[in-house]
Order: structure tokens, then C-alpha cells, then sequence
């Protein structure tokens, strides 16, 4: 067994890269499952022809299938996979039969989830909860997961959901630099000028701005230059910092401006196409919990809109 991990050190991941490659035969697919890049996905795959001096796809027109080598050395990988998945099952099975899972990105838990844990606590009684943060969910085992806060629903398409946030937006910024840039409040397209702030949503249909400018009739292609984060609780820390406007979502953003941290600059602007959604197994021992826990997110969820639907009025 060492030697044949000294055969393979180095490779561990290419190897990974090439049994989705087999099982798709398709490298671009296999880069979108496996979260990389497609030359990162054909760079691993010239690394192991390379080691091996085997060719292990054909290449003609864009196109690739496995050689015979290929195919047997993803079986055997895919073997061991599944191997290591189902010891990795037993050996965690005390744990999954203990704790439920909650998954979420850190922008929500940040933002709107750890201000509620008081609450949450109480419903889950003598139940240990465990919550799983990741900058994007799809880097996540949803099998693993028993509740999960999410914007794409093919994650885990078979279990049930319930939409709990609109996907609704609006500009937000510092007091400090609406002070410094009083005209940003009064005209959308003086946010043209602005320094904007945006968080990277990949595709899960959020409002970007873009999008925002779009549905107010206004084109956006002459905007100042767009700062990009990835984690949205780095964005917000930024705007607060007054280094320019951001598009903040509701619940997201509501005490930071009910603490004046920050301070609305625009328009809302709602997209129909997308929401922000409660996904959760109904499965397992912790169907019981589970069921309840959904129950609170709706309950508090709806106590909130009330409150700044009076806030409005």
C-alpha cells in the first residue's frame, strides 16, 4: 500500500479529474462538476499520460473519448471512490445519526442566521445542530446536509423547497460616502459614476448590477469600474468602510441600515425569476426536527416581512 501511494503521490487529484473526464467524456463537463477551470482539467490529464506515457483520450474536433487505458484506469478509481465512500458512510454514521446538518453560504449566516440563534436553539430542544458554511454551496455534499439555504434547487432536486426570500436588491452605501456623493440618492444614473461594489453570483439568476440598471430603463455599459468579492459579508465590510455602493438584499442588509451602518440609495428592484429558497430531506430520524426547524424559518421569515411592511407605511 505505501509503495503504491508513493507510485501515485502527486496525482491524487488528476486522478480524480480523469474518472469524471471517462464518466462524462467531456473535459468541460467534468471542470463544471469538479469546480475547476478547463485547462486545469486538461492540464491533470496531460500530467498522467504524461507519468503513465500512455495516451488515455482520443482527441479529434473538440471532441475526446477514453482509450482503453482511460477506461480502466477511471473503473479503477471510480472502485476505489466507492470504497472510501462507504467506509466514510460507517465510520460518520454515529455523527449524521446524532447531528442535523444546516448549510448555508456565510453571507447568510453571517448576515441574517447567527442574529437568530436564540430562537433556533429553542426549537431544536435537545438536538445538536451543526452548520456547514461555504462560499458557494455546490462545494458542499448535499448528501451530507439535512436543511440547506440555497438559490439553485438542482443541488438536490429531489427533496422539497419552499421559497423564503424574494430575490430583492437595492444600492446600498456607507453614510460617509453619501455624504461625499449626495447625488447618488436623488438619480440612479449618477451611480454610473460610482465606485460599484458587486458580489460574484455565478449563475444562480441574482440581481447584479447589470440587471438592476437594466429594469430601470438605464444602460450600463459606460459604469465605472465593478470591484468583484466572492464572500459577501468582505462586500459589505467594504461598503461600510465607504469604499463605494453595493446592491444589498433584503433580510440581508436590514439592520445595517436599521443601525445606520448603512443607508439606502436606490430603487428596489425584485427578480421574479429567482428567490432564495429553504431546501430540506424528509428522510432520516430527524424528520421530526427538520419539519419543525422549517416551520421557524417560515414563522420568523413572515414576522419580519410584517415588520417592514409597518416600517413602510
Amino acid at each position: 500500500m505505501k509503495k503504491y501511494f508513493q507510485n501515485v503521490t502527486g496525482s491524487l487529484n488528476a486522478l480524480l479529474v480523469l474518472e469524471a473526464a471517462v464518466r462524462h467524456s467531456s473535459f468541460t463537463k467534468a471542470s463544471v462538476e469538479l469546480s475547476l477551470s478547463q485547462p486545469t482539467v486538461s492540464r491533470h490529464i496531460a500530467t498522467l499520460e504524461a507519468r503513465l506515457g500512455k495516451q488515455l483520450f482520443w482527441r479529434k474536433n473538440n471532441q475526446i473519448q477514453p482509450t482503453s487505458e482511460g477506461k480502466q484506469l477511471a473503473e479503477a478509481v471510480s472502485i476505489g471512490l466507492g470504497h472510501t465512500e462507504s467506509v466514510w458512510q460507517q465510520l460518520s454514521k454515529f455523527t449524521r445519526d446524532r447531528d442535523l446538518v444546516l448549510a448555508c453560504t456565510y453571507g447568510f449566516a453571517d448576515n441574517w442566521l447567527l442574529s437568530q440563534s436564540t430562537q433556533l436553539k429553542a426549537v431544536l430542544g435537545d438536538k445538536r445542530l451543526r452548520i456547514a458554511t461555504a462560499d458557494w454551496m455546490e462545494s458542499l455534499d448535499m448528501d451530507q446536509v439535512d436543511i440547506a439555504l440555497v438559490w439553485d434547487l438542482s443541488l438536490a432536486p429531489d427533496r422539497p423547497s419552499i421559497p423564503l426570500f424574494p430575490d430583492e436588491a437595492f444600492p446600498v452605501c456607507s453614510p460617509d460616502y453619501l455624504r461625499q456623493n449626495p447625488n447618488i440618492a436623488s438619480d440612479p444614473r449618477a451611480l454610473l459614476k460610482a465606485n460599484l461594489l458587486d458580489y460574484d453570483v455565478r449563475h444562480s439568476g441574482q440581481v447584479t448590477w447589470p440587471i438592476w440598471f437594466a429594469s430601470l430603463g438605464i444602460n450600463a455599459q459606460d459604469h465605472a469600474q465593478v470591484f468583484q468579492y466572492d464572500a459577501y459579508p468582505f462586500l459589505l465590510k467594504a461598503v461600510q468602510d465607504g469604499e463605494g455602493v453595493a446592491l444589498g438584499w433584503r433580510f440581508m442588509v436590514d439592520r445595517m441600515i436599521e443601525d445606520g451602518s448603512l443607508v439606502k440609495v436606490g430603487p428596489n428592484v425584485v427578480n421574479s425569476e429567482a428567490a432564495y429558497y429553504l431546501q430540506y430531506r424528509t428522510d432520516g430520524p430527524h424528520s421530526d426536527t427538520i419539519r419543525a426547524i422549517v416551520d421557524w424559518f417560515k414563522r420568523t421569515v413572515e414576522k419580519q416581512e410584517h415588520s417592514l411592511d409597518r416600517a413602510k407605511k
